[in-house]
């Protein structure tokens, strides 16, 4: 049966509730051997069964025919065809249920009775007249379509609806980049989807009694439209949206160390929001706009309750938003801007589950967060030399006596000078820009500590980890009282007094507990002046904290260009990492600084030192891969133009092409390589079987391909990549006879010997037609393949040219040639719905089973792209169906994923027969 649902039939409610409170009739269906269907969960709106409910789905087999023919208790007729049960109902028009799956229990006595699940309950019960609906509400993808399939008695409304959309992409093979011509243009498809719906006799019948009804079959046709739109769809929308979309993600991305405190967020609504992050980071995996908005409901949600429970806590507008923005600038997603546009715009229908005035509100409130975060309100001036803290000192309070309303307020002010210039003091008096005193404080306590040394033998260098694990809140009184007397000079008690003294009176070699020192405060918060007065001091430009990070991190990290260039003049580390190995371009690169990366490229070149600009981090991504990501379309141009690399891979295998979202990023990464990427493009999903298996089959496999690659390509001669290239371009422009002339063959001859296919009867024949293939065979190697491994036969099979396929045959092609991507022509001949092709490849050899880098073979392929003729032809050479790609999906997998039903039902009937 059908192993793409399942559930546990013993906990469904109506099996429960028939096996405990009906057990009279449970035990007379066991005796009689009657078959118990269980309508699947969630099918039915209640759990408030009657006897003629249960009566209803039990089938009672007939003397006649036991294995196709039945009848309800209620006595109604009921025929099983390939898995498919209609009951004929009163008013002519059948209903139809499909068995999900059958199951066989047994009793204490070991008698066996059959459980059939099924996909939804049988008419007629008190639960589902004639008119209703099996939900009331929509809630996925998968309800949308139990809709349409159950209400309109079959598959054909969903068949049609595939069709218009297949007819729509074909007729607009390049969507349109302006916004509302793209909406304009996919609401004309949804219009003529519903009508589509319409026009069948039974969704007409139910939507003019019910309005519900007509509601939510609108939704489900925009849901199912949605889903086969979607990859298509999408990338038009962040297109449209790219600038929006970066300048949203600078902000984020500048703002990833904010805190729940800092938003002034309820600390009882603490606790809900991990639950909730991880709610909304799901938000890009669905395809609808009503899987989207659920998801917004899920995560409001999920800060109602508290501690998981069924308390709620009731939230007014100020309380929501500042937990939406702290919730969309920890998510990660790259393309904010653009979900809400497709969710505002592309909502056709204008219902959600159940309200749609909630979706609504849902829609607004994601909206409100999105421009309160592009305001720049929590973020401070734009300038990247403003302030990222407010610091209360001012020039009235810095001499005067209101120093305690500082940020150093804990600390006690006495009359010594040592108690108020502490090392917090001092990142105080940076953060408020007060350059002279700064600079006069710690000359003043270098010389003090330089006069202490002089008079002491022993000197100690004070390290991190030493002030880490001192005692908060010690005073000199305690400090003494440690000794072992107030006048001792041994090695401890001065290492004491030292470290009191780093503490009491900093130098410009101070750290605090975080192993910050004040040139990285001052980087931190752009102070250009100071950051020139503390390196004239000799403070260590290439100082690391706890997080190995240099001032140079901070300052790139912050877009602080001119403390940047500052410290790269004085001989900053330009390639140094820190503990997740990001370097400073990383970081520049990764919030969206183009002023820092330009300085550290161009730096790099005028100095004749070299930046690494194909460094990788911890996750393997180099900055063009975070360029890529956030769509900083002119980062990633000048990275491109200064030598960065698209094609490298993270630890996730995924390039700079599988982040990009939007096609101006991938026309930027595409400049860089035009031949490598114009037929080949390694999509997201690519890479998932490699994920967690970095040694298994797959990446043996593409190992060897590669290295196959490199060992040939830079030997092969140049006039050959050449003429490869030429005879490519021909076929692809559909000019066979050309390609042939580049390949020595003579075109005309075979036209005219009339080659029906490019087979010999046997290798030794010398028979007259066979002798007349071989007579006009080249010497030319038609095995040739360009730099990613595509031959004449790859690009024949890809554009459907079968005679020319022939023509190559005979020439010796071999027919399971692979690509870069291990891919052969047959997959080829798969992915772009070439049946003739497939038919000729596979009566010569070519092997149904081939399994490119990735692991899918050409039925994969076919399935994933829904193209049913070229799945029909490889289906009747009877391909193994039973082969996982890396994902461990088989090809019936695939195509539920993609919902092709079609697809389904033949992988299905070719699994039955085997």
């Amino acid at each position: 049966m059908d192993g793409g649902y399942d559930e546990i039939i013993s906990e469904n409610p109506f099996f429960v509730e028939f096996k405990n409170e009906y057990s009279e009739l449970f035990q007379h269906c066991l005796s009689q051997c009657w078959v118990i269907c269980v309508p699947r969960i969630g099918s039915l709106t209640t759990r408030t069964f009657t006897v003629e409910d249960f009566c209803a789905h039990i089938l009672v087999p007939s003397d006649e025919l036991p294995e196709t023919h039945y009848s309800t208790l209620t006595e109604k007729q009921v025929t099983v065809t390939n898995k498919v049960i209609t009951l004929e109902v009163t008013k002519g028009l059948p209903l139809q249920s499909h068995i999900l799956f059958e199951e066989t229990f047994y009793t204490e006595d070991f008698n066996k009775y059959k459980v059939w699940c099924i996909e939804a309950p049988l008419e007629p019960t008190s639960l589902t007249g004639e008119n209703s609906i099996s939900k009331e509400y929509l809630t996925s993808l998968n309800d949308c379509i139990d809709l349409l399939w159950t209400q309109a008695a079959g598959r054909q409304v969903l068949d049609q609806i595939e069709q218009n959309v297949k007819v729509f992409l074909k007729k607009n093979s390049t969507m349109p980049m302006a916004l509302a011509s793209l909406k304009d243009t996919v609401s004309d498809l949804y219009t003529q989807c519903l009508q589509t719906a319409l026009q069948n006799r039974r969704l007409r019948e139910k939507s003019k009694t019910c309005k519900q009804v007509l509601e939510n079959i609108k939704l489900a046709v925009e849901c199912y439209m949605q889903q086969l739109l979607f990859e298509s769809l999408f990338k038009p929308i962040c297109t449209c949206c790219a600038y929006e979309d970066s300048h949203l993600n600078k902000k984020i991305r500048n703002m990833g160390d904010i805190q729940l405190r800092d938003l002034d967020i309820k600390k009882e609504l603490y606790h809900a929001v991990p639950k909730a992050k991880q709610i909304l980071s799901k938000i890009d995996t669905y395809n609808t706009v009503l899987e989207k908005v659920l998801c917004l409901k899920q995560a409001l949600n999920a800060i109602n309750k508290i501690d998981g429970g069924n308390n709620v806590v009731l939230l007014t507008a100020d309380d929501l938003l500042p937990v939406f923005v702290f919730l969309v600038i920890k998510s990660g997603l790259p393309n904010w801007y653009s979900q809400l546009i497709y969710m505002k715009e592309f909502r056709f229908s204008s219902v959600g589950k159940g309200d749609g005035d909630e979706s609504a509100f849902l829609i607004t409130t994601l909206e409100a967060v999105i421009e309160h975060i592009q305001s720049g309100a929590l973020a401070g001036p734009p300038d990247p030399e403003a302030y990222y803290y407010e610091s209360n000192l001012t020039h009235d309070n810095v001499d005067g006596k209101q120093r305690k309303s500082s940020l150093t307020e804990s600390i006690s002010t006495s009359d010594t000078n040592g108690r108020d210039e502490t090392l917090e003091y001092i990142f105080d008096l940076i953060k408020a820009n007060h350059c002279e005193q700064v600079q006069s404080i710690l000359v003043r306590n270098q010389k003090h500590l330089e006069s202490i040394e002089d008079n002491d033998s022993n000197t100690f260098q004070i390290t991190v980890d030493d002030l880490s694990n001192e005692e908060d809140g010690e005073s000199d009184k305690e400090i003494y009282h440690k000794l072992c007397h107030p006048l001792c000079s041994c090695k401890n008690c001065c290492f004491k007094i030292s470290k009191n003294l780093l503490k009491t009176s900093p130098t410009v070699t101070s750290r605090d507990s975080h192993g910050l020192t004040p040139l990285h405060v001052a980087c931190i918060h752009g102070k250009a002046t100071i950051v020139e007065v503390l390196i004239d001091m000799g403070a260590d430009v290439n100082a690391r904290d706890l997080n190995e990070c240099t001032p140079l991190h901070y300052a790139a990290a912050r877009g602080h260009q001119n403390a940047l260039l500052l410290l790269l003049h004085s001989g900053a580390n330009i390639n140094q990492a820190n503990i997740d190995k990001n370097t400073p371009l990383h970081l520049s690169v990764n919030n969206g600084h183009m002023n820092c990366v330009k300085a550290l490229i161009y730096y790099a070149e005028h100095s004749r030192k070299k930046v690494n600009i194909n460094s990788i981090n911890e996750n393997g991504n180099t900055p063009l891969h975070l360029a890529s990501k956030w769509g900083y379309e002119g980062i990633a141009r000048l990275l491109i133009e200064n030598g960065a690399e698209p094609s490298l891979q993270n630890k996730c295998l995924k390039t700079a092409f599988d982040y990009a979202h939007n096609f101006k990023i991938l026309n930027v990464l595409k400049s860089c390589t035009p031949n490598l990427y114009e037929y080949i493009h390694i999509t997201s999903t690519d890479i998932k079987s490699l994920n967690c298996k970095p040694k298994n089959d797959l990446t043996m496999k593409l190992q060897k391909i590669n290295l196959k690659y490199d060992n040939v390509n830079p030997s092969m001669a140049v006039e050959n990549l050449k003429l490869i290239e030429r005879i490519l371009k021909a076929i692809s422009y559909g000019d066979v006879k050309l390609a042939c002339f580049y390949m020595n063959i003579n075109y005309e001859a075979f036209i005219n010997s009339d080659i029906q296919d490019g087979s010999l009867c046997h290798p030794l024949c010398e028979c007259h037609q066979c002798k007349k293939k071989l007579e006009n065979c080249t010497q030319f190697d038609v095995n040739l393949s360009d730099s990613n491994g595509f031959t004449p036969l790859h690009f024949a099979a890809r554009y459907g040219y079968v005679h020319l396929c022939n023509i190559l045959i005979v020439n010796k092609a071999n027919v399971n040639c692979i690509n870069k991507r291990g891919q052969t022509p047959l997959h080829l001949a798969a992915l772009n719905n070439k049946p003739l092709v497939l038919r000729t490849l596979l009566d010569n050899g070519a092997n149904i089973n081939a399994m490119d880098v990735i692991g899918n073979t050409p039925l994969h392929d076919a399935s994933e792209m829904g193209n049913i003729g070229a799945a029909k032809i490889l289906i009747s050479y009877k391909p193994d169906i039973t082969l996982l790609n890396g994902f461990e999906k088989s090809a019936l997998a695939v195509a539920k994923e993609k919902v092709h039903l079609t697809i389904i039902d033949m992988i299905e009937k070719c699994g039955n027969k085997m």
